[in-house]
């Protein structure tokens, strides 16, 4: 059996190990786990009884084919000289890794290898992980792994060139939205008798349900904004001041995040 591997059983490892099974995807029989802290294997097999946990890496490497690499950016290079002798070269390596790109990659490894960025909001199903296929990538390999990450969200596929930039959006996205969120719902609460608590659920709600609608009428923010912002009304007012000063808030802030990711795994 093809079963895939998991090698790191972190907050990403445990995500893509509870989404598979939780959607179906997978059986417990055809996933293999593993783990450098005992405690997080021991917390794999009680979280789904019978999966396959391995003791080292090279373990997990002679009993898989498709092996995900959720480990830190530093580690990859180590984990794959680790592994490689129990490798005959068939197997396909899926690096989660943010900054270790493709060449490098294949550097270490001459077989199958793809970049996936998945990201935290695939927890509830939601969202986009990013796919990048190297050279070597069949297309029973390429369509083996968009679907299973497609169990736990939506699946877009970029060339590597697009790859920083993507990630900001997709994975860095929502801690930039989440802390908008929290801005705006101060702002409100500071300016008014409205409860911080209150604010806040009024705020993420609507972003919740502007995104909704959104997707499902398919207009574009301009569109939303001509709509809700009439001349001369409240909204009028609160988006010319954004369109004012944020963008080059957004301008330093994205520069800053192209930047540091291209120092990771450095």
């Amino acid at each position: 059996m093809d079963c895939i591997g998991v090698i790191g059983y972190g907050h990403m490892g445990s995500m893509l190990v509870d989404g598979f099974l939780s959607s179906g995807v997978l059986g417990v029989d055809e996933v293999v786990v593993t783990s450098r802290r005992q405690e997080s294997r021991d917390a794999c097999a009680a979280a789904w009884p019978g999966i396959g946990i391995a003791a080292t890496n090279s373990e997990l490497a002679r009993q898989c084919r498709t092996i995900i690499l959720a480990v830190r950016p530093q580690e990859v290079k180590d984990v794959l000289h680790e592994i490689f002798p129990a490798m005959d070269g068939d197997e396909h390596i899926v690096s989660l890794a943010a900054g270790v790109g493709l060449t490098e990659l294949e550097g270490l490894f001459s077989g199958s290898v793809t970049r996936a960025i998945p990201t935290i909001t695939s927890t509830i199903g939601q969202g986009t992980t990013l796919v990048c296929h190297g050279r070597q990538v069949g297309m029973h390999d390429a369509l083996r792994i968009e679907g299973l990450f497609s169990s736990i969200g939506n699946v877009m596929l970029v060339g590597e060139e697009e790859l920083p930039a993507a990630t900001i959006l997709s994975s860095c996205g929502p801690g930039l939205l989440a802390a908008v969120i929290e801005e705006l719902a101060g702002a409100a609460a500071h300016a008014s008798s409205l409860s911080g608590d209150r604010a806040l659920e009024l705020a993420t709600e609507t972003a919740a349900a502007t995104a909704a609608y959104l997707r499902e009428t398919g207009e574009t923010p301009g569109d939303l904004v001509g709509r809700v912002a009439t001349g001369g009304g409240v909204t009028e007012v609160g988006v010319k001041g954004i369109r004012e000063r944020l963008p080059e808030v957004f301008d330093e802030a994205v520069a800053a995040m192209l930047e540091r990711y291209g120092a990771v795994g450095k």
